[in-house]
């Protein structure tokens, strides 16, 4: 059985891990720090962890935007502009890469073996240091001409904060409902305190959470608005508090959407895979494009 390598970049950390085809499930997990700036020594840090696991292929899934013409990524995240991180890597390793973006990995793990499995619409989100997500529209991947369609963090919700220069991405989803967003509210204190202080019911903490919820609601609404999803399947960091996340969004469309709340809220799941997704759905994306 070949060993399929599946790699999750993202703006604070790298992790990989080795594809378990008979659970779905990753193993040999390891993880560093990331660092954006300079993609060259991100890529030979990337590279030579991924060469112990001498895996046949390796999968990709990093922040930020990846145009699959191009095979170029430009991250906000990681101040990155046209990098050819595929180019970079598969130099490094001398095996094939497939690279794509990190929301539509996590949401890939999801349709194969989690909430979004067998959906003929559905869309996936992870809520971390930013805003990913992704969309499944007749139980495909929906794309856009480049792969960057469905930047779900990048839509307006805040039109009276936008900030048109994109310095600051104020105005825009992200800028609130993201770890980003939290830490403003917490006086630039680490998001993970935060959690940490709601799964222990701290007052503080629960009242920082709430805003980002009700952040978030203002953006899933609009999604179901727009799409009608079978399921929204919610993943990353910010909802290790479970349960808590869900209850929490239930009561913010009572609040803002009274007569709607009811069928909008029941479609809305945290997902199996979690942490480990981006890994996942990186892996299955290589064995999908790259197994010939």
């Amino acid at each position: 059985m070949k060993r399929i390598l599946g790699i999750d970049i993202g703006g604070t950390s790298v992790k990989m891990g080795i594809l378990d085809k008979a659970t779905g499930d990753m193993v040999d997990i390891s993880q560093f720090k990331s660092f954006g700036h300079e993609p060259d020594k991100l890529a030979d840090a990337v590279a030579a962890a991924a060469l112990t696991y001498n895996a046949d292929i390796v999968g990709v899934g990093t922040t930020g935007g990846v145009n699959l013409t191009t095979n170029t990524v430009n991250s906000s995240n990681l101040s990155w502009k046209n990098v050819p991180l595929r180019k970079l890597l598969e130099e490094r390793m001398q095996r094939q890469v497939w690279v794509d973006n990190d929301s539509k990995s996590a949401m890939m793990a999801e349709v194969f073996s989690g909430v979004c499995k067998d959906k003929r619409c559905a869309v996936f989100i992870t809520l971390g240091t930013s805003l990913g997500a992704g969309l499944i529209i007749d139980g495909k991947p929906w794309r856009g001409d480049d792969n960057t369609a469905f930047e779900l963090g990048h839509i307006i919700t805040h039109a009276h904060e936008y900030d048109g220069t994109g310095e600051t991405r104020a105005g825009r989803l992200e800028y609130y409902a993201s770890a980003q967003g939290i830490e403003r509210n917490n006086g630039g204190r680490p998001a993970r305190e935060v959690i940490e202080g709601v799964i222990a019911r701290e007052p503080h903490a629960m009242k920082i959470y709430d805003q980002f919820m009700f952040d978030l609601a203002i953006g899933l609404f609009t999604t179901i608005e727009l799409f009608k999803p079978e399921v929204i399947g919610l993943g990353g960091g910010l909802c290790a508090v479970g349960d808590y996340l869900i209850e929490g969004l239930h009561r913010k469309f009572d609040e803002l959407y009274a007569h709607r709340s009811k069928s909008a809220a029941g479609i809305i799941k945290l997902a199996r895979h979690q942490n480990n997704a981006g890994m996942i759905g990186a892996a299955a994306l290589a064995e999908l494009f790259l197994f010939k």
